[in-house]
């Protein structure tokens, strides 16, 4: 009789749900997910707190309480979740020059997803944060003259979080963004010689972070720029017309670099912004009057398409991020891909050892794939490779068959 009792009391614990019968059950959520995971009581606690979280918010909107196909058991892979809230994240991540962490869906790399005494739920403070990626930020950090926003550590008055159609994620472009805090009146062009700044590019002779010299004023200078003869590239008047054409006033000077415009290749020489594709006429932050970094410099324009538009930074800067030109002639080259040599003379600079008496190489031996002698770069891809020692293919069977077959 017991064992008949307990078997009807349970099927009529159960015969509700199954002929249909629902019944809704109110959770108390979050305090029920609290009673196991209560290390999240101080979390929430702290000053900027998930909107989902406030004011009754549920666990349940982002987390399955019971299973899922994603880690945390998370309803929906990282990027989906955030970006099914958050439309415009997902819009300005899609714009020419989207932030690499929110193209890539890596929210967490940023923001805590639940609270953080920071804005926006960033992990740390901004400046701290922008230095975890970008170490010249510890460089501008450490100089004596600061820029406004920078000093407040307000990086997004100028940059945009997650994506821009600018360069550098600007939210503007220059000068625009910086008349947005600079008046472009009388005593702005009293002070700029007289010269129409209405359409300049200030970041040829300003650093927008910081400086040692005043007004900002980047430490390597043109000595033209340094001594105060404007005369020597511009002509007289407001507008400041260059005396002529840019690769012509430049190679006046350097005459070296006007020979490289008859190398077999040229790099920029023949653009009408040459020299002006690389360098700042003024000042720069950098040797040689680079706009930037080498590094930073020629990615602007390599690896933007094909095979390596998806690369991460850190896989199409190779050799620990030495120099591009320890390689790679600047200006111009008799040799392909701008190479200071061939490409067996590159590589033994440093690889003097490397392969003796192992993979035959040079004129003799031709790679069936193209026809043409088997040099280094016929197995490593120095940029973007996926495999050690900068391998396109996985050296212990696919890039061996490509030649090797039986």
């Amino acid at each position: 009789m017991n064992r008949f009792r307990i078997l009807l009391l349970a099927l009529l614990w159960i015969l509700p749900g199954t002929l249909g019968f629902a019944q809704d059950v109110s959770v108390d959520d979050p305090g029920v997910c609290l009673m196991c995971h209560s290390e999240f009581e101080d979390k929430l606690k702290e000053k900027s707190v998930h909107t989902i979280l406030q004011d009754g918010g549920h666990c349940a909107t982002c987390h399955n309480p019971h299973a899922a196909n994603h880690a945390a058991l998370l309803n929906d892979d990282v990027k989906e979740l955030c970006t099914g809230c958050h439309t415009d994240v997902k819009h300005d991540a899609d714009k020419t020059m989207g932030h690499t962490p929110a193209t890539k869906g890596n929210c967490l790399a940023c923001h805590d997803p639940h609270a953080s005494d920071y804005k926006y739920q960033l992990l740390q403070p901004i400046p701290d944060l922008c230095q975890g990626c970008h170490s010249s930020v510890a460089e501008f950090r450490a100089r004596s003259k600061m820029h406004a926003p920078v000093a407040a550590s307000e990086c997004m008055t100028c940059h945009e979080p997650h994506g821009s159609d600018q360069q550098a994620l600007l939210a503007d472009g220059v000068p625009g963004l910086c008349f947005g805090c600079h008046d472009n009146d009388q005593a702005f062009t009293q002070t700029h010689k007289g010269a129409d700044l209405s359409h300049a590019d200030c970041l040829t002779c300003h650093d927008p972070h910081s400086s040692n010299l005043p007004n900002l004023i980047m430490a390597n200078q043109h000595p033209p720029f340094r001594n105060n003869q404007c005369s020597a590239c511009h002509a007289a008047g407001a507008t400041f017309d260059l005396v002529s054409d840019i690769r012509s006033v430049c190679t006046r000077c350097h005459t070296d670099i006007r020979q490289m415009a008859d190398k077999p290749y040229t790099h920029n020489l023949m653009d009408d912004r040459s020299c002006m594709n690389c360098h700042n006429a003024h000042a720069s932050p950098v040797g040689k009057l680079l706009s930037g970094r080498q590094q930073t410099v020629c990615l602007h324009c390599h690896f933007k398409e094909g095979d390596y538009a998806d690369k991460p930074r850190a896989k199409l800067l190779t050799h620990e991020g030495m120099d591009c030109t320890n390689c790679h002639e600047p200006h111009g080259s008799t040799n392909d891909l701008y190479l200071i040599g061939g490409p067996a003379n590159v590589c033994n600079s440093c690889h003097a050892t490397a392969h003796q008496g192992a993979h035959p190489m040079g004129p003799e031996t031709i790679d069936p794939r193209d026809g043409k002698p088997l040099t280094c770069i016929s197995c490593h891809k120095l940029h973007g490779a996926d495999f050690e020692p900068y391998m396109p293919l996985d050296p212990n069977s696919d890039l061996c068959i490509q030649c090797h077959t039986r």
